[in-house]
């Protein structure tokens, strides 16, 4: 059966025009930054999986909030209360979106309080973590801190049954830090760095049997640079600045 006489038929193989290309490609990069900058790449804090994951079902959480959201690290720091032998205690954790190969994968990582207030509760206008700690930065500063307790302890030393939720990277004496503002220079080559410590090898002093969690020390630290300008130790005074560390 033929059209009527002066009425078109649609052609389907006719290509879509610059405009209806433009539309499409907006459309889809409109989608990807709404699921990339926006939170819901992230599980929020009292989600139910969340829940299942941290407690296990062997405790509760009360009064759970997000200390703060880094879209540009797809982090999520979560704090709340675990109450034992009828104490509030503080509980805190983080959720990354962390990308495979072939596809991402959530990772729920116990954490300090004070490592997550701090680290998370003062995020740069872009996103991401302050840039805190520099011209070394946290990463620097924490390989020369492990480095140094290698020096103080004569051995590494591994805490592996701290938490199965723990990242392997905080099994270390020293199983995290933050700086607390930009390092300065106390002379040529040397840094003075204020920062926190999540301190594993002093859980003796811990409050809580529910999680063993690090305890929080603070102190100054100095770090000298490199042969070459490569990399950071610290100094020949870390002993004594790590003994004057005041815990939190």
């Amino acid at each position: 059966m033929t059209a009527p006489t002066g009425l078109a038929t649609p052609d389907n193989n006719v290509p879509l025009s610059p405009l209806g290309w433009l539309t499409v490609y907006a459309v889809l990069l409109a989608g990807l930054a709404w699921y990339w900058f926006s939170s819901y790449a992230v599980p929020g804090c009292d989600t139910r999986e969340n829940m299942d994951t941290l407690t296990g079902g062997k405790f509760s959480l009360d009064k759970i909030k997000q200390v703060g959201y880094s879209w540009s690290q797809k982090s999520r720091g979560c704090l709340a209360t675990v109450t034992q032998d009828g104490k509030a205690l503080q509980f805190a954790w983080t959720i990354t979106r962390v990308q495979g190969r072939r596809r991402s994968r959530v990772e729920h990582d116990y954490a300090h309080p004070g490592i997550v207030q701090a680290r998370y509760g003062h995020l740069a206008w872009y996103g991401g973590f302050a840039a805190q700690g520099q011209p070394i930065g946290r990463e620097a500063l924490l390989t020369a801190m492990l480095a140094g307790m290698d020096g103080v302890r004569g051995k590494t030393l591994y805490y592996a049954g701290l938490s199965a939720l723990m990242s392997p990277q905080h099994h270390r004496e020293i199983g995290d830090i933050e700086p607390l503002g930009p390092c300065r220079e106390v002379r040529p080559g040397v840094h003075s760095c204020r920062l926190l410590l999540a301190r594993n090898d002093m859980l003796s002093a811990a409050d809580t049997t529910v999680l063993a969690i690090s305890v929080l020390q603070q102190g100054d630290f100095t770090f000298t640079r490199g042969a070459g300008g490569k990399g950071w130790s610290v100094t020949p005074q870390f002993a004594e600045e790590l003994a004057q560390a005041r815990v939190q």
